[in-house]
């Protein structure tokens, strides 16, 4: 619409001249004329010649790659002039992160350059969800003078990854989700150095522990946080009994189409390690990164930052019918680790392949929970929980 609004400007222009030209003065209508009709060819040249042999570049950057949410990243779109000419008109199309929202909000950026100078897009974005993001320009094209014409050019440097961290959200040790994951990883662990207890709840405040003040050098996987924030000071459990037992929990690693609910499951993951820590159960934490599951050891507080920090690089899959399907749960690597048969597998996408895949973990001896941040869920499980947006979980 915008093009034949330009057409018929200059169409209406050249009949003017004309005009002109027959009704007052000949020689000076129709030198108009003649310079309007050649006109387009002259800007089709230099247009033309500009994006030739890079004598028009467009470089991108961001100042920072790694972003806590609610932090903010400048991207910066440099577009810079090497001719004599002056660059009539470059338009810059910036790709839509979600995660990344930016200040102002607008697509498309216009900037004209003057001949050997360069002109500059600052786009300034604020972290709002976890994730991997590139930050660039989606298109670039360079107008003519009289917008007959346009070309397309390549930013030299477009891949701007930014890394956003996930939260860590406060999931209490009394909830029923803990409770439950506590008791399943008491009773399916089967390592020799585990004894079951009656006594062992990990939530009560625990009479029956024997307790003495944390000294430097004692294992922070032996704090009591719930009897140390009672009396303000760090108390550690003397017995043995709870120090083995623990917890398999799954990233599954297909995701869906909502990124919020892609976020829930991470966080309410990275809550839930950090929760059964702080009642005293330690915990192995699967997630597939660069296409192979790798185990993280949970037994103190520095190694759930430690796997927040990993996750920011960690993005979901999406599992389309024409490829070839992979295991979403690490059946192998848990079994061949020994220890606890009690897993937790924390999923956006629940669906009846995933079932499948705990049905056999099942079939093999594995006490499984799944916890599930879709909304609009398939799969089918014995114990199946949901992960609300202020990270609670009730039981369906």
């Amino acid at each position: 619409m915008k093009k034949f609004f330009y057409i018929l400007m200059y169409l209406t222009a050249i009949a003017v001249a004309v005009a002109f030209a027959l009704c007052l003065s000949a020689q000076i209508g129709w030198t108009f004329a003649y310079m309007l009709i050649c006109a387009p060819l002259f800007s089709l040249g230099i247009t033309f010649f500009l994006t030739k042999g890079k004598r028009v570049t467009v470089i991108s950057d961001v100042d920072r790659t790694m972003l806590y949410k609610g932090e903010p990243a400048t991207l910066r779109i440099v577009v810079r002039n090497k001719s004599i000419f002056p660059v009539p008109a470059v338009k810059v199309r910036i790709s839509n992160q979600g995660g990344l929202v930016p200040e102002n909000v607008c697509e498309n950026y216009v900037v004209s350059v003057s001949p050997r100078s360069e002109s500059v897009i600052e786009i300034k974005y604020k972290a709002k969800v976890w994730g991997r993001y590139i930050l660039g320009a989606e298109k670039i094209f360079m107008h003519d003078f009289i917008g007959f014409f346009k070309f397309r050019i390549s930013c030299l440097e477009a891949v701007n990854e930014v890394s956003v961290f996930p939260d860590i959200p406060d999931i209490q040790g009394d909830s029923p989700l803990l409770r439950s994951a506590t008791e399943a990883a008491r009773f399916a662990d089967d390592s020799e150095e585990t004894t079951e207890s009656e006594s062992v709840t990990g939530f009560s405040g625990m009479p029956g522990y024997t307790h003495r003040e944390y000294v430097e050098g004692d294992p922070v996987r032996r704090i009591n946080w719930k009897l140390s924030s009672k009396r303000d000071k760090y108390m550690i459990r003397l017995d043995d009994e709870i120090e083995s037992i623990k917890q398999n929990i799954v990233l599954d690693s297909c995701g869906g189409r909502n990124i919020y609910e892609n976020e829930r499951a991470v966080e309410g993951m990275l809550g839930a390690a950090l929760g059964l820590l702080k009642c005293g159960f330690e915990s192995t934490v699967y997630c597939r990164l660069n296409g192979l599951y790798e185990a993280f050891a949970i037994s103190e507080p520095a190694d759930v930052s430690m796997l927040q920090t990993r996750l920011a690089d960690f993005s979901f899959e999406r599992q389309l019918a024409s490829q070839k399907k992979q295991n979403r749960i690490p059946i192998d690597e848990m079994l061949s680790a020994g220890g606890s048969r009690a897993m937790m597998v924390y999923t956006p996408s629940f669906d009846n392949d995933l079932s499948d895949e705990i049905s056999a973990a099942q079939e093999q001896g594995m006490t499984c929970a799944v916890v599930t941040s879709d909304s609009n869920f398939s799969g089918r499980a014995e114990q199946l929980w949901r992960i609300n947006e202020d990270y609670s979980a009730e039981l369906l």
